[in-house]
């Protein structure tokens, strides 16, 4: 998400509990957490430890080697900025398919991104799979 936005709507300056991805993350966080869905939230591809930090509680985190060597370094504590134990309300009424398509397809970032992360799995599934067929 930081890569798109940052191509399309650069964010100046540059402030992480605004980023695009991080606002994402969190409130998908909430969401689930607020709606009492057993569900693990796991944040990835960050390319700045200011943005790891905002999401300090979420239930999973991928982080580069060298986005830890980073943290590594630091003396700084880390807060934590998402909480699990939040009031649960009533669920939202179910959306209709076309409420779904018509939300997703009005972000233009989402459409482009679950394109590009489909068509990299499906590779990725290529090569996994004539790596076990090669094993086989």
């Amino acid at each position: 998400m930081y890569d798109w936005y940052q191509a399309k709507k650069p964010i100046e300056p540059y402030v992480a509990d605004q980023d695009p991805g991080v606002v994402s993350v969190r409130n998908i966080y909430n969401y689930y957490k607020q709606h009492g869905y057993k569900t693990i939230v796991m944040g990835a591809s960050f390319r700045k430890v200011d943005q790891i930090l905002a999401l300090a509680g979420c239930d999973r985190l991928t982080i580069s080697p060298n986005l830890l060597a980073e943290m590594q370094q630091s003396n700084a504590p880390v807060e934590r900025k998402l909480n699990p134990n939040q009031t649960v309300v009533e669920r939202p009424a179910l959306m209709t398919e076309a409420e779904f398509r018509w939300q997703h397809n009005s972000d233009a970032m989402a459409v482009e991104k679950l394109a590009e992360g489909i068509r990299a799995f499906a590779v990725d599934q290529g090569k996994l799979e004539d790596m076990i067929s090669a094993l086989l």
